[in-house]
C-alpha cells in the first residue's frame, strides 16, 4: 500500500491529495471494523490451502452491485477435514456445489462456513463453487457514476488490508497465497473495457446482452489483497522492456482518454524504473508476466500495489508522481513477490517501498536530493514518534498499520542503516546489502516472510551477528538522541579532541543503540572523519588531530536515524549529567522547587522565573557559574497561585519548564 499523500501546490486552496497523513506514497487509510488477523495462526496451521481462484463477476456499472459466481480449490492440511470457513461481509451467497452437487452452508456475521460432501485427508484437493451477489457496498469494490467522477462511471477494487471478503468469500490473510494464482472474468456494458491481474488471455462480445467479457489471468501465487480489476471507459499505453537479452514485456497502463496526454508525462521514467530496479546487482529479475497501472477518482490512497496491476490516484496522473509511482513499482519485488507473513511485518512492505522510492530519486537527481528527501522524511517520523511511540514491528491495530513515520520512513531507514552497518555505502556501486536482499527474494520468491526470515538471511550473506540491529531497531521503539560534549586542547604537537557521549533515548527505546557513529571534526587545516564504536551508554573517544578543532558534526554522511546535541568545552562533568535538561522538583509548587540546570560553555548564564505574561518574577542565577550540571532552589512563597515558567538562558541554548504555583 502506498500512503504517498501529495500535496499539489497548483491547486488552489492547497489541496491535500493522496500521499497520506504527512507525505506518503500511498496514504492507506484503515477503516474500523476489519477483522484483525490472528497473530500466531499463520498458513502452517491452517486448516486448508487455498490454491486457486476463480471469479467471474456481472457488473450492471449503474450501482454498486454485482452478481459472482467463485471457484476455490482448495487442498487439505488436516485428517478429517469437513467444512471450509471463508471470510463473506455484505454479500449473499446463493449456493455452494461441489462436484455439481449441493452442500449445505451458513453465513454467520463477516463468515460463510461450507459443510463438505465428505470428510477430507491431508492433502487432498477439492473444488468448491460459491453462486453469490452485492445489493450495494461501499467497500472492497467501489462504484462511480460518470457524474461523480467527472470523467466516466467507474468500477474497482483496493482491499489492503482485509476487504477483500467485501466483493468474493475467501481466505481473507496474507499467509494463504493461492499458489495457482486467480482469473478475473469481468462482464461490463459493451462501451466499457477492464483491467485486472496478470494477463488478458481474451475479450468475448455478448451480442445480445449489449456487454462484455474481459478474462483475465494470473499465473502466479497471489495474496487476496492484491487480487484486482478496474471497469470505466479507458484509454491504454503500453510500455516495453526488456527482461533478458532475448526477452521482453510491457507495462500496459489505463487511463481515461481525457487524461491521455497528462499520462504519456506521468509515465514519461516509468521503463526507466524498471531497468533501474531489475539490474541485476540490485533486485534482479522483474518477477511477472507484465506490470500495470489503472487510473481511479475518487480514490482514498495515493497508490496500491496490486499484483502487476498498480491503482493510482488521478491526480498522480494530472501532476505526476516519480516518488509515488517508483515506491508502487518496486512493491512488485518487496509486498508482492516476497509478501509480509502478516500485518505485524508490515514495514517489510513497506520500509522496502520507501526505501526503494528514495534509492530512485538518488539515481534520478542526485545526492543531495537524496538526503534532502530522507532528512525531511526523518522529521515527519520523529513527529510521529513523540505522538505516538510504538515500534515498527507489530504496530497497534486498526489505526497505525499505515502509519506513514513509522512503517514507511523507519522502515527505509533501518534499510538504509542496514547498509552503513555492512559497509554497503557506495551508491554507484550496489555491494553486499543489495546481494542479501536479493538473496531473501530468492528465498522466499512467491512466498510469505517476517522480520526474522530476513535478518537470517542477511545474517547468512554478510557473515554478521545482526539480531542486535533488529532488536534495537525494529522489535523495539524510539532512536539514539545523542548528548556529546567534548573540548580540543594542545597535546605535544597535535591537539586532542576527548568526546563523551551519553543517550537519552525515552521510553519504550534500547537504553544503548549500538550504531557506529562517524564525527566529523572540523579543523582549520581540513577536516578528520572519524568512526566511535558505540559499545556502552555513557562512553567516552579520544583523538589525536593536527589542529585546534573548531566544531564536530556528527554523522556527516546520514546513515543514522538520531538526533545529536553537542556542548563544547566540559570537562570534568559525567555524559548523564550533561544529557539532562533544565528540569524543576515538583513542577506543582506550594512553597520551592528545586531547579536543575546545565552549563555546557563558559559564558554569562540567567536562570530566571517568569509569569504567565513573561513578566520577570525572580532572578535565580545571574553570571558565569562554572561547567557542569548545577542546583538552585525557587521559594514560591512571595507569588500568586498561577502559571509561570522557569527560563534557562546560555551562550548556546535557551530553554524552559512549566511551574504551576498551588496552595
Amino acid at each position: 500500500m502506498k500512503k504517498y499523500l501529495v500535496l499539489i501546490a497548483v491547486l488552489l486552496a492547497a489541496t491535500t491529495l493522496v500521499y497520506g497523513r504527512t507525505p506518503n506514497p500511498e496514504h492507506k487509510s484503515v477503516r474500523a471494523g476489519w477483522l484483525v488477523p490472528p497473530q500466531d495462526n499463520h498458513d502452517s496451521a491452517h486448516a486448508y490451502d487455498v490454491r486457486f481462484y476463480r471469479i467471474d463477476l456481472n457488473l450492471p456499472m449503474n450501482n454498486s452491485s454485482l452478481r459472482g459466481y467463485e471457484q476455490i480449490v482448495v487442498t487439505s492440511r488436516r485428517p478429517g477435514l469437513d467444512s471450509i470457513v471463508l471470510h463473506m461481509n455484505s454479500l449473499t451467497c446463493d449456493s455452494v456445489r461441489i462436484a455439481g452437487t449441493p452442500v449445505t452452508f451458513t453465513a454467520p456475521s463477516g463468515y460463510l462456513v461450507i459443510t463438505l460432501d465428505r470428510a477430507y485427508s491431508p492433502g487432498e484437493s477439492l473444488t468448491l463453487d460459491i453462486y453469490y451477489r452485492r445489493a450495494a457496498g461501499s467497500r472492497g469494490m467501489y462504484w462511480y457514476s460518470r457524474g461523480s467522477t467527472g470523467f466516466h462511471v467507474l468500477a474497482y477494487t483496493t482491499t489492503e488490508p482485509a476487504d477483500s471478503r467485501y466483493w468474493f468469500p475467501c481466505f481473507d490473510h496474507p499467509w494463504d497465497k493461492a499458489e495457482q494464482g486467480c482469473a478475473l472474468n469481468i462482464t461490463v456494458p459493451e462501451t466499457l473495457s477492464v483491467a485486472a491481474n496478470g494477463l488478458l488471455d481474451s475479450v468475448t462480445t455478448n451480442t445480445s446482452a449489449h456487454t462484455k467479457t474481459f478474462w483475465w489471468r494470473e499465473r502466479y501465487p497471489i495474496p487476496t489483497y492484491l487480487m484486482t480489476f478496474g471497469a470505466s471507459k479507458w484509454a491504454t499505453l503500453k510500455q516495453w522492456f526488456s527482461l533478458s537479452p532475448t526477452e521482453s514485456t510491457y507495462i500496459w497502463n489505463f487511463f481515461w482518454p481525457e487524461d491521455s496526454l497528462d499520462a504519456v508525462s506521468a509515465f514519461a521514467h516509468n521503463v526507466d524504473m524498471m531497468d533501474f530496479f531489475s539490474d541485476s546487482l540490485r533486485y534482479g529479475r522483474y518477477p511477472f508476466e507484465k506490470y500495470g497501472m489503472v487510473e481511479a477518482y475518487p480514490f482514498q490512497w495515493g497508490g496500491m500495489e496490486n499484483q502487476t496491476m498498480t491503482t493510482i490516484h488521478h491526480y498522480w496522473i494530472q501532476y505526476g508522481s516519480d516518488n509515488g509511482i517508483a515506491h508502487e513499482l518496486s512493491h512488485q519485488w518487496w509486498g508482492d513477490m516476497v509478501t509480509c507473513l502478516d500485518w505485524r511485518n508490515i514495514w517489510l512492505n513497506e520500509g522496502f517501498a520507501t526505501y526503494s522510492d528514495e534509492l530512485y530519486d538518488f539515481h534520478q537527481n542526485g545526492r543531495s536530493s537524496f538526503i534532502s528527501l530522507i532528512t525531511n522524511r526523518s522529521q515527519d517520523y520523529f513527529d510521529e514518534e513523540a505522538a505516538d511511540l510504538h515500534p515498527i514491528y507489530n504496530p497497534p491495530y486498526p489505526d497505525h498499520l499505515f502509519d506513514w513515520g513509522h512503517s514507511y520512513v523507519k522502515g527505509a531507514w533501518v534499510l538504509h542503516m542496514l547498509r552503513y552497518v555492512t559497509n554497503d555505502t557506495i551508491f554507484s556501486q550496489p555491494g553486499i546489502f543489495f546481494r542479501a536482499l536479493r538473496a531473501y527474494g530468492d528465498s522466499f520468491k512467491y512466498g510469505v516472510a517476517n522480520t526474522d526470515d530476513y535478518c537470517r538471511i542477511h545474517e547468512q550473506v554478510t557473515g554478521q551477528e545482526l539480531s542486535w540491529f533488529f532488536d534495537e531497531w525494529v522489535y523495539q521503539a524510539g532512536y539514539p538522541q545523542y548528548t556529546i560534549n567534548w573540548s580540543s586542547v594542545p597535546s605535544g604537537p597535535d591537539y586532542l579532541v576527548r568526546m563523551q557521549i551519553a543517550q537519552n533515548n525515552g521510553a519504550q527505546a534500547p537504553n544503548c543503540f549500538h550504531m557506529p557513529l562517524q564525527v566529523n571534526i572540523r579543523k582549520a587545516n581540513g577536516d578528520t572523519l572519524v568512526t566511535i564504536p558505540i559499545t556502552s551508554n555513557p562512553q567516552e573517544a579520544s583523538f589525536l588531530v593536527s589542529a585546534n578543532a573548531t566544531s564536530l558534526v556528527s554523522d556527516p554522511g546520514q546513515w543514522v536515524l538520531d538526533k545529536t546535541t553537542f556542548y563544547v568545552g566540559v570537562e570534568n562533568a559525567t555524559a548523564p549529567e550533561l544529557a539532562q535538561p533544565l528540569a524543576a522538583t515538583p513542577s506543582v509548587v506550594r512553597n520551592a522547587s528545586r531547579v536543575r540546570y546545565t552549563v555546557g560553555r563558559p559564558g554569562e548564564v540567567r536562570l530566571e522565573v517568569v509569569n504567565a505574561a513573561g513578566r520577570v518574577v525572580s532572578t535565580l542565577v545571574s553570571g558565569r557559574p562554572g561547567l557542569g550540571t548545577h542546583y538552585v532552589t525557587w521559594n514560591a512563597m512571595d507569588v500568586a497561585p498561577g502559571v509561570y515558567f522557569c527560563r534557562l538562558t546560555t551562550s548556546d541554548r535557551s530553554e524552559q519548564v512549566k511551574l504551576v504555583v498551588a496552595r
